[in-house]
């Protein structure tokens, strides 16, 4: 069937309009399969830094196509993280949530500069009546324990124990008494810690048992004398807390 001319003419005008329209700077053009297997691969890895007033790591350790796993690590708890991943130019927008089965849990909205690789971002509770969210800001660390911290550090608390991406350990008995000195049973509180130098900073979980929730500690070296019996093992020293290495075996 033949078109009028006025009407072919108007199909032309309105496809040589439509081409030339400037794109806008916001709008990303992606070819629909996520971010690409080499950017995944880099953007990989532990991120650490600062949440709120205490100290956060998350971790992301599976990145393929639009889709993100991974875990965060607060005051020593760990929680599952699982989301979705954008690119736009040079930052990945992520949200990932946590499981939800603790009532502490909630959802992290953030961006990855992928060439500084520093993360920006919240986190969200999803019961906001129980706790608030705040700002996070991290960056990306090699998530290894330090060398010289390793093995058990004891002290009046208890014994102190260092792991991987930034988590601690302090394992005590509580006071035993004439009816409990035989039932005792030992208890773990849980921590986070960043080393900076010689200073080590703990954010320990809610517990009656350290004398403040965040503990810094300076890292004194060992001293050795001629004589091995008066040999002074690494000690680490806070506000009425100390803690010796422990060089037995």
């Amino acid at each position: 069937m033949t078109r009028p001319q006025s009407f072919v003419t108007g199909i032309l005008t309105i496809s040589l309009f439509a081409c030339h329209q400037p794109v806008s700077k916001n709008v990303v053009v992606t070819g629909g399969g996520g971010i690409s297997d080499r950017l995944a691969y880099n953007m990989r890895g532990t991120y650490a830094g600062q949440y709120k007033k205490g100290l956060l790591t998350l971790v992301i350790n599976y990145l393929s196509g639009n889709t993100a796993s991974g875990y965060d690590i607060h005051k020593g708890l760990r929680r599952n993280l699982n989301g979705t991943v954008e690119q736009n130019g040079g930052l990945l927008t992520f949200v990932m949530k946590e499981p939800g089965g603790n009532p502490y849990d909630g959802t992290f909205f953030f961006s990855l500069d992928t060439a500084a690789s520093i993360i920006s971002g919240n986190w969200v509770p999803f019961d906001s009546t129980i706790i608030k969210g705040g700002p996070m800001k991290l960056k990306r660390s090699e998530g290894t324990v330090n060398e010289e911290l390793l093995g058990e550090w004891q002290g009046d608390l208890g014994n102190l124990n260092f792991l991987e991406k930034g988590v601690c350990t302090l394992e005590y008995y509580p006071k035993a008494d004439s009816t409990t000195e035989d039932r005792r049973q030992q208890i773990i509180v849980n921590g986070s810690y960043e080393v900076r130098s010689d200073t080590i900073r703990i954010d320990w979980q809610r517990n009656d048992h350290t004398p403040s929730l965040n503990m810094r500690l300076i890292r004194k070296a060992a001293v050795n004398w001629s004589d091995s019996s008066e040999n002074i093992p690494p000690m680490l020293r806070g506000k009425g807390v100390q803690f010796e290495r422990n060089t037995a075996g």
